[in-house]
């Protein structure tokens, strides 16, 4: 549902697509002996005590995080489609500047290869507050990640997944929106320590913030990946927000390695409620007669 995380990096780097390597967290292993006491005379040998058994990632959980990763399944599997108004602050740690992009998102179709994702950027807020427009779009279909620039009347596209491959673009440690939005809960412990976590400190959250304190309306959770994850390499943690009813995502941030954060909030979110005609143009190629095409099939 979050082609917007992807999108908002965009300016683009490849996510990786393959290359997970499914590591878990390592048992520490036993102490040695330090010292030794002279042996009067040779005593049997000692068998060595069994390796402690490293418990299955599931073991740690919650039991209600476990029940609430079990329902977000549930959703996935049953959802039809989404839309929402999508807010997005990227922060750079380095130089303190913080940038916005305003525009909506559209995801048709349940978990799996054939889902659908668009957004439409509309407006751009620079790190001194200035505005001004941005018409970019993006379409994910059938492998292939598609970004429309008007102003420079340019087309990229990028292939995110072989031909005939089954590919779901929201797949937990596969995709390139990694949200594990109505993802196979033993696919999302194995990738991340989830946890029970709370309201991210940056004034960009302040309205979630408000009305989750009037109306103990938010569920958070806190994923960490796990070490030797493809994500691991460059995101220390992400915090999701749900709305704490019907479970649509109503807020993220993700928290890069070097310090970097990517914040998100979507408004008028509608899951399952149809898509009307101008929501669903979104999924229809602009006409791109005259562009330059930058075509980048998989390696």
């Amino acid at each position: 549902m979050i082609v917007i995380i992807y999108c908002s990096l965009v300016a683009c780097q490849t996510a990786p697509v393959s290359e997970v390597v499914r590591a878990g967290v390592q048992a520490p292993a036993s102490a040695q002996a330090i010292a030794t006491a002279p042996a009067l005379a040779q005593a049997p040998a000692l068998a060595p005590a069994p390796a402690p058994t490293q418990a299955p990632a599931s073991a740690t959980i919650d039991t209600s995080i476990e029940a609430l990763l079990d329902r977000m399944e549930v959703q996935g599997n049953t959802m039809k489609d989404f839309s929402a108004q999508a807010t997005v602050e990227k922060f750079e740690a380095l130089t303190d500047e913080r940038e916005v992009r305003r525009g909506r998102v559209v995801v048709l179709g349940p978990s799996g290869a054939a889902r659908e994702i668009a957004i439409a950027f509309d407006e751009f807020i620079d790190s001194s507050g200035r505005g001004s427009t941005d018409t970019r779009q993006f379409i994910y279909r059938g492998g292939w990640l598609l970004e429309f620039d008007p102003s420079r009347k340019q087309l990229i596209r990028r292939q995110l997944a072989a031909e005939g491959e089954s590919f779901d673009p929201l797949r937990v440690g596969d995709g390139p929106f990694p949200i594990p939005l109505g993802q196979p809960k033993k696919d999302i412990v194995r990738e991340f320590i989830v946890t029970a976590g709370t309201m991210p400190d940056a004034p960009f959250f302040r309205s979630l913030k408000n009305a989750s304190a009037q109306s103990d309306s938010l569920v958070i959770l806190r994923l960490v990946p796990r070490a030797g994850t493809s994500m691991a390499r460059e995101t220390s943690a992400m915090t999701i927000l749900f709305d704490r009813l019907s479970l649509v995502p109503q807020g993220l941030e993700i928290e890069a390695v070097n310090g970097d954060r990517t914040r998100v909030i979507l408004r008028n979110t509608k899951l399952n409620a149809g898509l009307d005609d101008v929501t669903r143009a979104m999924l229809v190629a602009p006409s791109t007669d005259g562009w330059k095409i930058d075509s980048r099939p998989l390696k």
